[in-house]
């Protein structure tokens, strides 16, 4: 049975990667699970400095650099020199990320919205549990 479990997850993740590539989204197998914290990171906070970034993320600043160059070759982050103090240095994301968030955003509920219009109420319940728990288990094995 975990064989099928493991063929159905393997199944999904390469619809969501296609799904993603068909709508010109960011590559997925260009970032790994730390881009998409940095990413996150400077999307929620405002005009994060280089600094701030690598303490909240518990990162050195060498390796929060070479994060920010690839995301930035990538297109995906902008770095700005600060106004006042020259060796300061602000990031932000770009609109292809703010984008591709929203790109997400509207699949995510689209497919919401059709699993509440076609699964049971119950069976409906049931999923959400079972991805809750999937997450956990995975968050467990995957320390930081």
């Amino acid at each position: 049975m975990s064989n099928s479990i493991q063929r159905a997850m393997v199944n999904l993740t390469q619809l969501i990667r296609l799904h993603d590539y068909y709508e010109g989204a960011v590559e997925l197998d260009k970032l790994g699970a730390i881009d998409m914290y940095y990413l996150e990171a400077i999307n929620q906070l405002d005009n994060p400095t280089i600094g701030t970034i690598s303490k909240l993320l518990g990162q050195s600043t060498p390796n929060t650099n070479y994060h920010i160059k690839k995301l930035t070759s990538l297109g995906l982050v902008t770095k700005k020199i600060d106004d006042e103090d020259r060796r300061v240095t602000h990031l932000s994301v770009t609109e292809d990320y703010t984008n591709a968030l929203a790109q997400q955003s509207e699949f995510w509920d689209n497919l919401q919205e059709r699993l509440e219009d076609e699964v049971s109420p119950r069976d409906l319940a049931i999923f959400k549990r079972v991805l809750r728990q999937t997450t956990e288990f995975i968050a467990e094995n995957n320390p930081r």
